[in-house]
């Protein structure tokens, strides 16, 4: 879980706090409903409340534009202390229980469960005024909501006004402080309906923190363990795999004008669980220091936003990147990690829009290498928390706000009829396993009723990027292909489609969208290879979402293709980040055949060209010729079938007789063919290449690390004599097993 504070260096938990006792951190399973959180029933106690003080700051602009107005908004308490990872400012207004408190905390073995009983009513409130009424909470009241962790704000008559939705505690069960913090503040259904639009129920117009003292009561015993037990914290054997499972809220944080457009800003909420067989290391910035390699580790979190209008996809805003801090667990099996900064194995998190746009937390994302999930600082290198690199902090956000760091949508793109929508998140975890159940999509419908924005779901979320939404990689379907390359150092994926124009029967347009999941050598050009003398092409265009002209990548068409071209030091840079994506798209009238898009590597190092298999006008896009598919068929595999089974030599070249190869069905007459290469365990990092010149090209085919089985698609025209050449390169010598299959071929034909 993620949480910050804007008003202070570093939202830490106070050492003696850590000493003195265990903390125990539990959510419920119930709130989270993530798929694959264990269900099971954990017997819980009544806790009875003997003192509580109940902050709440209110979003006075966004209420405004719902049509309310805030007054009397005065504290009963002078003075309260917040909790340190409290996400709500400084000054906010406290207000202390009166009466009895017939609210109770429900308490297992393994902590908080919730609330259950009756009110909590306090000195002192508000009031929400405008058309729809005057709501009274001047002696504001909470009740169990629907769910055991979930408020409800009632208001003189009795009726729910506000609610709370993914908030975060904490228990020490030795002392009885229990603090219920950082929760999303909502208007009920009933509160939407008189405001005129139940789409309402979707916008945060505050946060609520609890701070309360309980009876120490009994603590029911636990459930068995069943099968193997799960390592205890500080165990960091098995592999990490942490999965994004769901993205159900998301809300504006302000609209303002940015660089001459009006832009709102985007938030989600996010809920994740420990997939795999690791605990997760989850420690704040600057925390656990000297306890390498775990210093301050944690995750991040970045998301962007899309839309796919006329058949092309256009990214719209990213934002930077969010450190976490915190993890609340919640529906472990019996005996995982339950430390605030161990996500324990099968355990689930979740967090809302609220700390999402905590500045004390967000950073730019040039600091994280995403490939490794590694932060740079500390050390003499300075970071955006730490300007001058000696590992203390001494920046916390101080001038910054949800514009700085956040994810911008211009107003008018959000409003384009018949228009798809989506919202991405990923998070970026050291070590872990499977990036593609890190992030994650779902669509949403903007909508802005008065004056603020809504942003109902519209489709069920869905793990990986947007781009396989807009083109499903496993069954694109005619005119579309959607492929990902691991080059070793990270992963880039490239969609197409192609759909023909309304009312231009022999109009295309191509449309295109390159995302850079986590290479972090980041992409610097775009090649679509085709005759650009055969037909008509125009429209050449570029999206980045951004809303900077200056830092648009420029599309120049030559004899051989179209090549789009990242300006050199642009402000914004205009290098392919991780975790971003970017479109490009132009109309010809020639339909579409398989080609080699080839993309530019910005930093040092080799490869400096990456290949991808994708659609181009079919005017010689490859080879002259007409292509046809084939059964897949192996043509090599070094281990046992074709030229010479035995391993290739780093350096060496190894000819393969394609034409000769009758089973594979490739006829005498065939120019060039597709393939799929894989290499197979290598002793080293490296590459190899696939071609049919008399000297291999600068451009790899695939990449790959060691002891790693990677794999990539490619188009290679054949030589005079019907063969590929095959030659690897790896970091210190050695050999690596080359497999390679042929799914079509090139043939002389009609270009």
């Amino acid at each position: 879980m993620q949480t910050s504070s804007s008003r202070q260096a570093e939202p830490v938990l106070k050492a003696g706090l850590l000493s003195a006792f265990a903390l125990w951190v539990v959510f419920a399973a119930s709130l989270l409903g993530a798929p694959g959180a264990p269900e099971q029933e954990v017997a819980t106690a009544p806790w009875a409340l003997l003192e509580a003080v109940t902050t709440v700051s209110l979003d006075t602009t966004t209420l405004s534009g719902l049509g309310l107005q805030v007054s009397g908004h005065e504290g009963s308490v002078r003075g309260h202390a917040l909790h340190p990872l409290s996400v709500v400012p400084a000054g906010t207004p406290s207000f202390a229980a009166m009466g009895q408190i017939d609210l109770r905390a429900a308490v297992g073995a393994d902590g908080f469960h919730g609330f259950e009983g009756g009110a909590l009513r306090h000195r002192g409130g508000f009031l929400l005024r405008g058309p729809a009424g005057t709501f009274d909470l001047s002696t504001l009241e909470l009740r169990v909501g629907a769910k055991a962790t979930v408020l409800e704000l009632v208001d003189a008559t009795g009726e729910a006004v506000l609610t709370t939705e993914y908030a975060q505690w904490e228990l020490d069960k030795a002392t009885g402080a229990l603090r219920y913090l950082n929760a999303d503040l909502r208007p009920t259904l009933a509160l939407a309906r008189k405001l005129g639009d139940e789409r309402y129920t979707t916008v945060t117009v505050g946060i609520l923190d609890l701070d309360a003292t309980l009876q120490i009561g009994d603590i029911p015993p636990g459930p068995a363990i069943v099968g193997e037990t799960p390592p205890p914290c500080g165990d960091w054997s098995g592999n990490v795999d942490v999965g994004l499972v769901n993205m159900s809220s998301f809300a504006q944080a302000g609209v303002a004008t940015v660089n001459g457009r009006s832009v709102v800003v985007v938030l989600p909420s996010a809920e994740l669980e420990n997939v795999g067989t690791a605990n997760v290391p989850w420690y704040s910035k600057f925390t656990n220091l000297g306890n390498p390699p775990w210093n301050d580790q944690h995750p991040f979190l970045v998301w962007q936003m899309a839309r796919v209008s006329g058949g092309v996809f256009e990214p719209l805003g990213r934002s930077d990147l969010k450190h976490a801090f915190l993890t609340i667990n919640s529906g472990c099996a019996p005996g995982a990690c339950t430390d605030s900064h161990v996500l324990g194995i099968s355990c689930a998190d979740v967090y809302g829009t609220g700390t999402n746009n905590s500045v004390g937390s967000l950073a730019p994302r040039s600091e994280v290498t995403a490939s490794t999930g590694i932060w740079s600082h500390c050390g003499g290198i300075p970071s955006h928390f730490d300007t001058n690199g000696d590992c203390v902090q001494d920046f916390s956000g101080s001038g910054e706000n949800a514009f700085t760091h956040g994810l911008k949508a211009a107003e008018a793109d959000l409003q384009v009829a018949g228009a798809t929508y989506y919202v991405e998140a990923f998070y970026i975890v050291r070590n872990d396993i499977n990036i593609f159940n890190s992030m994650g999509h779902r669509q949403v419908a903007p909508a802005k009723p008065a004056a603020t924005w809504t942003f109902p779901t519209a489709g069920a979320y869905t793990q990986g990027p947007a781009i396989n939404s807009w083109v499903n990689p496993t069954t694109p379907g005619a005119g579309a292909d959607n492929r990902t390359l691991d080059t070793g150092e990270g992963r880039v994926q490239l969609a197409v489609k192609v759909t023909t124009l309304a009312g231009s029967p022999t109009r295309h347009r191509y449309a295109y969208a390159l995302q850079n999941h986590d290479f972090d050598r980041r992409i610097k050009s775009f090649r679509v290879p085709f005759n650009t003398a055969i037909g008509v092409v125009e429209n050449i265009a570029f999206a980045d979402g951004d809303g900077f002209a200056a830092n648009d990548w420029v599309g120049v068409p030559d004899a051989t293709g179209i090549t789009w071209t990242a300006p050199a030091a642009a402000t914004p840079p205009a290098e392919l980040d991780y975790a971003s994506v970017i479109s490009f798209r132009f109309d010809s009238d020639q339909t579409s055949a398989a080609a080699l898009a080839s993309l530019g590597v910005f930093e040092a190092g080799a490869p400096t060209q990456l290949n991808l298999q994708t659609l181009a006008p079919a005017t010689g896009a490859v080879t002259p010729g007409d292509y046809h598919t084939v059964t897949p068929c192996r043509l090599l595999d070094t281990r046992t079938v074709g030229d010479g089974a035995t391993p290739i030599t780093s350096g060496t070249v190894r000819e393969l007789n394609v034409l000769g190869v009758t089973a594979c069905g490739i006829p005498a007459e065939a120019t060039a063919v597709a393939i799929n290469v894989t290499a197979i365990n290598p002793g080293d990092s490296g590459y190899l290449v696939v071609y049919s010149s008399t000297d291999p090209p600068t451009a790899s085919t695939l990449t790959f690390g060691a002891g790693a089985v990677r794999t990539n698609n490619a188009i290679s025209k054949l030589t005079v004599d019907g063969k590929l050449k095959i030659r690897p390169v790896l970091t210190t010598g050695g050999s690596v097993h080359v497999a390679i299959d042929v799914a079509g071929y090139f043939a002389p034909g009609t270009p």
